[in-house]
Formats: C-alpha cells, structure tokens, sequence
C-alpha cells in the first residue's frame, strides 16, 4: 500500500480519526497499530524483520543504559549497530562480494535501520535518554508516514513530540491540519503528475538508447535527475504533510537543491535527512576535517562510497559514490581559487553556478540509473557521439503529455523562485501562499486537486510506477 495506491485515503483517514478521537494516552497505540498494519501491507516479511530490528535495538539501547563500564556500553552498541545498520550494509555488500547471494531483505530497512542506528549512538554519546517503554520505541520505528522511505528521523526529535500528544499537551490544531492537507497535496503532485510523466520518458530512453539520437539521450539522461526529484520529494512531503495532520513535524528532506550553487550546497538541500546522518555518525566521528586537508579528503571518499552503497547492490553505485566525492575534493581544492570570485558577476553568474552543478549531478546520475557500468558508459558516450536516431515523440509519450510536464516544471520553477525569495526574508513558500487572497488560495487549490485526480485516474490499471526510493 503506496501513498498514491487508490486505498491510502481510507486507511489515512481512518488512522487519524481514530487518533484523534482515541484518549491521549491510548494515541501511541493506535500509531503503532497503523504502522504494523501499513508494513504488513508490505508482506510479512517485511513486517517481520521491522519487529527483529525493533526488539532486538531497544534491548541494546537499555543494555547499553544498564551497562556500568565503558566495556559493556561498546559490547551493546556493536551488538545493536550489528542488528540495524551493519545487518542493511552486508546485505548491500553481499552481492558485491558473492554476485547472486540474497540475505534476508524487508521494505523501508534502509531508512529504519538507520533510525536504529542513530537512535544507539545517541543513548551511548548521551544525546538523548534510553527509551523503557517498547511500545513507545516501537512507534518511533514503524511510524507509518516515514517507515517506506524517510525522512530519517532522530529520536531527540520524535519522542519529546510523542510525549505531548500522548499526555494532550498537543492538539489538533486546525491549521495544523490544513497545512499538512496541502503539503499532502503537493506531494501528490509532484509524484502523480511530474515524477511519473517524466519518469514515462525517461525510462524508454534508458531501456532503448542505443536506438536514439544523441540528443534524446542526452535530455533523457539530465531528465532523470528531475524525475528522481520529484519522486521522492513528492514522498517527503506526504511524509511530512501526513505526519504534520497528525500533530508530528519531520525535518524537511529537500530545500530546491538545483538552486545551489555547489556540490557542497548541493548535499545540504537533497536528501537532507541522508546528509545529516551520514555527517553526524560517520564524517565526523572519522575527523570530520579537523585532522588536515588529506585526511578530510579521505573521510569524504569513504562517506559517498557509504552513501552509493546505501543506495544499490551494484558496482554502478559505488561508482556514482566515488564521483561525488570527487566532486567535493575538487570543490575543496579549488575553495582558494573561487574565493576571490564570490559575489561577482551578478544574477548571471549565480545562474551559471546553478546550471553547473545541475549539470555535474545530472551526469553522474546516469550511473545511479543505469543497469550496470557498461549501461552507464554506454549512454554517455552516445550522449556526444552526434548519432541519428528516434526522436523524443517515437517513445510511446505523446507531445501532449510533454508539453504539459514542461509546462508544469515552469510552474515548479516560478514556485520555487518564490520560495528561495521568501526564505532569504525568514519566511516560506506556505506563509506566502497564505497572504494571497481567499479566493486565490481555494481556486489554486481547487485547480491542484482537480488536476491531480485527473492523474490518479492512471493508477486504475495499477500502472502507476512505485516510489524509487522504495527499493532501496
């Protein structure tokens, strides 16, 4: 049962009219009922190695608690990063190592496992106290708007918020509501209308580049990064937009990350969550970049190598890994050069430094999607070898449907021009969005809505593609 799946609303609505309907205290209970039942939906495998890496992280993170030496403390925390991270990353190995060997695998462990993880480390650096109530620790880890695929949460973050609705010190508040409807919304969109026309048209040029002209591969190639985006920023906010209805705020997972102006910024606004946790629990604790210039290269290389692992089973991702963290060692290298020249040039230049790193992630990701390194090497070369082949309206997407997708990136990128203004003055695209007339407000929505109906109607054959990052 996706987000989009034509059952969600019901099981959506359900749960948070139960929610809120239930006592306080008996709120915790209904979330992890929704959880369980959202992962069973999943297949009980899933649902089974959800509840091993629950039980067996929570009876590490008291031992590590309970423990009195800083021998038995370390024993625990090995014992629990073992049962979460370390079991996802041998998994992610395996295949590498043994091609064709298959461990164990269950939806949404790549971001669960991490929450785990953290959630370890934190109680044995003292971040945050160990939680006594399984049940408790149990809707941190199966809480359903995230558990598919994140934002990746920390514990400090989400349980002081279980603590007041659980007690009634929060409520339902009715802005509240509306706001996390309407990110709701245009999550919806982003995933139903851009993720999945893009995603129609790109997949063709990959599955038959051989045949097209080196232009379509090469815009099926960059397009793809933007399919992604919309993919799974279309789940973060109805991550987000699902959690905010039932009274919880989740880090924001993306902050328009063609808007920066480096692979530095880059990292800071896609996939924030990924970012944060691969900073604050393996950079920094390898040294960070306090131990010189080439030890900090280093710890950037053994991170993205982490990260293409996290993502894919398959040398093409560790290779996707390595580009980028040669990217930021370039970045770093060439920090003394690009300094001088901070600031100069204007809006036009800060388009050109837009425009570059779009360009250095959209290439790079021709490997992340690609089946394999020949795929990925294949594509590029025919991306500039200037061959003849089918046009971009010989691959089963009518002009219709492009035209409106490039109609509706436009109306994305005016949006997002707006929200990069507003940030810079402390506030948001939403606050924005509420200074416009009422009438404004309900015909952009009403538009909204109507035109993501119109796109759900696709998934009545069950042809919809699922989230990307669900693989994972």
């Amino acid at each position: 049962m996706t987000y989009y799946s034509l059952v969600f609303p019901l099981f959506f609505a359900a749960a948070v009219l139960l929610f809120w309907v239930v006592p306080p205290r008996a709120r915790g209970v209904v979330l992890l009922a929704a959880g369980i039942w959202y992962m069973a939906s999943w297949g009980m495998a899933s649902l089974a190695v959800l509840a091993a890496v629950t039980v067996l992280t929570w009876v590490c993170g008291r031992g590590v608690a309970a423990s009195h030496t800083a021998a038995a403390r370390r024993v625990w925390l090995i014992l629990g990063l073992a049962a979460s991270a370390g079991y996802l990353f041998a998994r992610k190995a395996a295949p590498l190592v043994h091609p064709g060997t298959v461990l164990v695998t269950a939806t949404g462990l790549a971001f669960y496992g991490l929450q785990a993880a953290s959630y370890l480390a934190d109680v044995y650096l003292g971040r945050c106290p160990a939680e006594n109530s399984l049940l408790r620790y149990a809707v941190y880890t199966s809480f359903f708007p995230r558990v598919l695929s994140g934002p990746i949460g920390r514990a400090g973050e989400f349980f002081p918020q279980l603590e007041e609705l659980c007690s009634g010190h929060r409520r339902c508040d009715a802005a509240r509501l509306r706001r996390g409807l309407v990110t709701m919304l245009g999550g919806w969109a982003e995933k139903l209308v851009l993720a999945d026309l893009l995603s129609d048209w790109v997949t063709q040029v990959y599955d038959r580049w051989a045949e097209c002209s080196s232009p379509v591969v090469l815009a099926g190639g960059l397009l793809f990064s933007f399919s992604l985006y919309f993919d799974f920023a279309g789940y973060s906010h109805l991550a987000l937009g699902a959690a905010r209805v039932l009274g919880f705020d989740l880090p924001a997972n993306f902050r328009r990350p063609f808007f920066a102006q480096s692979m530095g910024e880059f990292w800071q606004r896609w996939h924030i969550s990924l970012s944060g946790w691969l900073r604050d629990y393996i950079y920094i604790p390898l040294g960070g970049g306090r131990r010189g210039l080439p030890r900090r290269m280093l710890n950037l290389l053994v991170v993205f190598l982490i990260s293409g692992l996290w993502h894919g089973s398959a040398w093409n991702f560790l290779f996707w890994g390595l580009l980028h963290a040669l990217l930021q060692i370039a970045g770093l290298l060439t920090r003394p050069l690009r300094r001088p020249l901070a600031g100069r040039g204007g809006a036009p230049m800060v388009w050109v430094r837009r425009i570059f790193v779009t360009l250095c992630f959209g290439f790079a990701l021709v490997f992340f999607n690609a089946d394999s390194m020949a795929h990925g090497l294949g594509m590029l070369e025919r991306m500039f070898a200037g061959q003849a082949g089918l046009g971009p309206l010989d691959l089963g997407v009518s002009g219709t449907e492009l035209a409106f997708a490039a109609a509706a990136l436009a109306v994305v990128f005016v949006l997002d021009c707006i929200a990069e203004r507003a940030e810079a003055r402390g506030s948001g695209l939403y606050e924005t969005f509420l200074t416009l007339p009422g009438a404004v407000r309900a015909a952009a929505l009403l538009v909204l809505a109507v035109t993501v109906l119109l796109f759900a109607c696709r998934l009545v054959g069950g042809d919809a593609a699922s989230f990307y990052y669900a693989q994972f």
